[in-house]
């Protein structure tokens, strides 16, 4: 809403990335295409390339789109708030989670992984994201370490991107070996 008009293009963009997501979790991430999207939404390429003009456009809108939705079902546990063990089982919780809660996440993480070497656009995406799951949980065990020094001197930071990496492999591996 804009000045109380609804903005038609941003209903558009908004059904066009939810016909995109619907296409991956119905058939897979290899079967998305502007055509796929095109019969999903009712569209016309014309009307879909106005909204986006490139598939890759529209993959970076969904993968923003499920990041906010995970962020949402995952309000509830206030995960900035956990000591930092709680923290890490938590997490390892939802990556071993029966079925996964987001396969759909996890295609397009690996896609845009595959990526990287070429799409600056999808290397930056993941760039950001694992730079802010990194922080938050340098941020808890910056918080633990405070209230209980260990014997020795460990930094959160190089910590906590050890834990990010072993969660990644978990979740890869869940992926390929359920």
């Amino acid at each position: 809403m804009n000045n109380g008009r609804v903005s038609i293009a941003a209903i558009r963009r908004r059904e066009i990335v939810e016909s995109a997501a619907a296409v991956i979790v119905e058939k897979g991430i290899q079967h998305l295409s502007l055509s796929e999207i095109e019969a999903k939404i009712g569209m016309s390429r014309g009307q879909l390339t106005y909204y986006f003009k490139t598939k890759e456009d529209i993959l970076l809108a969904v993968f923003d789109r499920m990041l906010a939705q995970m962020c949402e079902r995952n309000a509830d546990a206030d995960l900035d708030r956990l000591d930092w063990l709680e923290l890490v089982r938590q997490v390892l919780l939802l990556i071993l989670q029966e079925p996964p809660a987001h396969p759909e996440f996890h295609a397009l993480q690996h896609t845009f992984l595959s990526q990287t070497s070429h799409r600056e656009d999808f290397r930056r995406k993941l760039a950001e994201l694992y730079e802010d799951w990194r922080s938050r949980s340098a941020k808890a065990l910056q918080r633990d370490l405070k209230r209980r020094p260990g014997r020795r001197r460990v930094n959160p930071r190089t910590l906590a991107t050890l834990v990010q990496a072993i969660f990644h492999g978990v979740a890869v591996q869940r992926a390929a070996d359920p």
